[in-house]
């Protein structure tokens, strides 16, 4: 009995074996009638040599350009095309001291008109919480001299905080997804405005 059913086992392996070859043949064969099916393109080749097109290929992204402006209180900011433009913040929309400028609700600059009391505090405590990869920053966009700090999300991202005085007013910008000398941050940074 132990013999014969070694030996249904044996066979049956062996059937199955021989079942796994035809198939992989069978697909093998199928194969090569859809390639010899398939037509062979022919390109008639051009005897004069042509130039390369100006115009930037696909995988370039295209220059990124202010589309709109846009006056909120003492603001006046410019909004890249495909961004979008928020007056106030989530606690009033009608709040005329800050607005924002966004790309995404993960990419952004918010802007901030406070007393100097509370631009600091909120600088320092920002400054004492995005502590990753953090750096010191200063920079000139539209004649206005900032300072403040770049730091890192961890995965990637960047974000920075900047804060001046202008015309006596003292204004935070607070960014998040891009480095402060970045295309996206001198664009937006250089079409800013203070009265």
């Amino acid at each position: 009995m132990k013999k014969l059913l070694i030996l249904l086992l044996a066979l049956g392996m062996c059937f199955c074996l021989a079942a796994c070859g035809d198939d992989e043949e069978n697909d093998r064969e199928k194969k090569s009638d859809k390639d010899s099916k398939k037509a062979t393109p022919t390109v008639a080749e051009d005897p004069t040599p042509t130039e390369a097109p100006d115009d930037p290929t696909p995988t370039e992204a295209p220059a990124l350009a202010i589309a709109t402006t846009e006056v909120w209180g003492d603001f006046t900011v410019g909004i890249p095309e495909g961004w979008t433009f928020r007056k106030g913040d989530v606690f009033s929309d009608e709040d005329t001291s800050v607005c924002s400028v966004k790309k995404s609700d993960f990419s952004y600059f918010t802007f901030n008109m406070e007393s100097e009391k509370t631009a600091t505090q909120k600088y320092n405590y920002n400054k004492n919480t995005y502590t990753n990869e953090q750096v010191d920053i200063t920079c000139t966009y539209a004649g206005i001299d900032w300072t403040g700090f770049q730091y890192s999300d961890g995965w990637g991202g960047y974000g920075f905080e900047l804060i001046a005085t202008v015309n006596g007013k003292p204004v935070r910008v607070s960014s998040c997804g891009f480095q402060y000398d970045s295309e996206a941050a001198e664009l937006v940074l250089g079409a800013l405005a203070i009265k």
